[in-house]
């Protein structure tokens, strides 16, 4: 399974006294922001150039642009960095405040050391998005989890949903069996689609290689293209900084999945199944999902809008997508979200495909 390109390519909570700066539930650094005199910056701009918050697992690197009502971005892996949500939603900067963070171990937030690597753990990720929010001095913020960050942000809003307005979950899973469908679907995609590489992988393993050497993930990668894009042309338009410190952090994602993670779930991520707090959730859900998706599959989708109960969620399918329907479909997509993101009443939102 991957839940992000080139995995092995690259290999005191403290809350600030911002209450008094606060205005209309926005700290001062998002007034400034709203000032006619400060427009927003696009994600390119502004990237590399944050802050840090500081949290009881080390310093949590983040950006913020726009202002309004915050919607904080969870990115995928795990190991990644926040790099890939740029520039595209800044297209919700003049509407919300865009907060971008870094998972402990990811991007330029601090490092757990190698003998705390058992503590990398969606749970543990859930309390970055905490520390921030206290940091920022916000009430409520919306979440937005891609790919394996969905699963921290669902992980959040069950532990803290008084603080959360409202949660997406984009091209995500659910739990441990969740991500051994998407290890199942790439292979099946692999093995089919790409049958001359498939018999390399096979030759490999039947050597006692693990899906974590070197050698399979380069094998692996030339597959990566068709398993996460309806169009792979569209690679193309993913931001790259170029910067080491936006590589994604491969010790991290073999925590989490283990020592084998293209073939069996391991790690940390081995039993985690979140569903029996998940029938009583009351914030408003929207589960995102691409048609053309092997790794967050429409069917997963099902499953968590299943799990999440009827009244306060929705699953939109985007016809003409894979991975990242932000990017495939980017009008449709951001219209929805916004749509979303400020409806008071989630039944006037418009569905691409309703399940």
């Amino acid at each position: 399974m991957k839940a992000r390109s080139s995995q092995f390519g690259i290999k005191k909570i403290a809350a600030f006294a911002l209450t008094a700066a606060m205005f209309a539930g926005l700290p001062a650094s998002a007034q400034t922001q709203a000032s006619p005199e400060a427009p927003a910056k696009t994600g390119i701009e502004m990237h590399g150039k944050g802050q840090f918050a500081p949290s009881r697992y080390g310093k949590i690197y983040y950006e913020t642009e726009g202002s309004g009502s915050p919607v904080f971005l969870i990115a995928g892996g795990p190991g990644s960095s926040h790099a890939s949500f740029h520039p595209w939603f800044s297209r919700l900067a003049a509407e919300h405040t865009v907060v971008y963070l870094d998972n402990i171990g990811r991007g330029r937030s601090d490092r757990l050391d190698s003998k705390r690597a058992s503590e990398y753990t969606v749970q543990r990720d859930a309390e970055d998005i905490e520390a921030l929010r206290i940091a920022l001095g916000y009430e409520r913020i919306s979440v937005l989890g891609h790919s394996y960050g969905g699963m921290p942000a669902l992980a959040y809003a069950l532990k803290y949903p008084q603080h959360v307005s409202k949660l997406v979950l984009s091209s995500t899973m659910l739990n441990a069996h969740s991500w051994q469908q998407n290890i199942d679907s790439v292979n099946f995609t692999a093995r089919n689609q790409f049958p001359e590489i498939w018999q390399q992988l096979m030759q490999l393993r039947a050597h006692g290689v693990k899906s974590s050497a070197p050698e399979y993930g380069k094998l692996y990668g030339e597959t990566e293209l068709d398993i996460y894009w309806r169009d792979p042309d569209m690679e193309s338009k993913l931001y790259s900084s170029g910067d080491p410190a936006d590589a994604a952090n491969s010790d991290v994602y073999l925590s989490f999945i283990g020592q084998d993670p293209e073939w069996q779930v391991g790690g940390t991520m081995k039993h985690y199944d979140p569903r029996a707090r998940m029938q009583s959730f009351t914030v408003p859900t929207l589960v995102a999902a691409g048609r053309y998706d092997r790794v967050g599959t429409p069917k997963i989708a099902s499953e968590i809008k299943a799990a999440l109960p009827a009244a306060s969620s929705r699953m939109m399918v985007f016809e003409r997508s894979g991975h990242r329907p932000w990017v495939e479909e980017t009008d449709a997509y951001f219209n929805l979200l916004k749509e979303f993101l400020q409806s008071d009443d989630d039944r006037a939102v418009q569905k691409i495909s309703a399940q």
